[in-house]
């Protein structure tokens, strides 16, 4: 008698484990309007680093861009902040473009979970941002290193598309 309630066992937490993965990986796609930053951006110029608005404001390495537009598919993911856009593979090996130069800006991209981590340098500068969506909420947490200086932000998006 035990025996058949043991494979219903069984037969019950295979199927909903498999209904749990078919969940699938979180959707990013879409326009996201910066919603709050925390802690926020010092205002001007402090100790040299690019406010906003400097070399780095509508690039992969902005601080904190007012915009993200996400484009996802199963390999690879693109972010697009102002003009400037970025593909991330997503099988976490390295692409660099342009290839082969010393200054060429490198990405790559993993899962951990429901978290996506996209990690980018280019010359001294680095950079790690966290992804995660609930609803029509990014969560974005952004590690940037650059000139000697880090910062770590947590950012939240709105989707407007």
């Amino acid at each position: 008698m035990m025996k058949p309630r043991a494979v219903l066992l069984v037969c019950a937490v295979l199927a909903l484990s498999a209904s749990a993965g078919a969940q699938g990986t979180p959707r990013l796609s879409g326009t996201w309007k910066l919603a709050t930053i925390n802690p926020p951006l010092p205002t001007g110029r402090v100790g040299g680093a690019p406010g906003p608005g400097g070399p780095y404001g509508a690039t992969t390495f902005a601080p904190a861009p007012e915009m993200l537009v996400i484009t996802q598919s199963a390999t690879d993911v693109t972010v697009q902040i102002g003009t400037t856009k970025e593909l991330f593979t997503l099988d976490d090996k390295i692409t660099e473009v342009p290839p082969g130069d010393v200054n060429a800006l490198k990405t790559h991209a993993h899962w951990d979970g429901a978290k996506l981590h996209l990690h980018y340098k280019q010359a001294q500068n680095f950079g790690r941002d966290v992804l995660s969506v609930n609803g029509d909420t990014l969560t974005l947490l952004r590690d940037l290193e650059s000139g000697g200086q880090s910062t770590t932000r947590t950012m939240t998006y709105t989707k407007t598309l």
